[in-house]
């Protein structure tokens, strides 16, 4: 079984700036995709697995704060996957509303 079939959720292709705050730092990156429960950061900074990470992003016309941890993937190239942690429902219904309003 391939990574994708093992996701719990599909991803919604998107290409979205964000900026991510973490043990590295602060830099603006993109989403290539976004689940409920995670994305994909694509970018050449790397951040350790399990680093805790804030996701800074526009969801139609709200800036929203995504929490997360990074999460180990198979090689995929530049960027790493962040899986979401400890979302108030406010910040959960706004990322799900976002992602049934583009088809998923």
């Amino acid at each position: 079984m391939s990574y994708p079939e093992k996701r719990r959720y599909p991803r919604l292709p998107v290409l979205m700036e964000c900026r991510v705050d973490g043990a590295s730092g602060k830099a603006e990156m993109r989403l290539t995709d976004l689940s409920p429960v995670g994305c994909y950061v694509d970018t050449s900074v790397s951040f350790p697995s399990d680093t805790r990470v804030s996701l800074t992003v526009m969801l139609g016309d709200s800036e929203v704060k995504l929490a997360g941890r990074v999460v180990a993937m198979p090689s995929t190239g530049y960027g790493f996957g962040v899986e979401f942690v400890d979302l108030d429902d406010s910040t959960r219904q706004k990322l799900e509303a976002y992602i049934q309003a583009r088809g998923q």
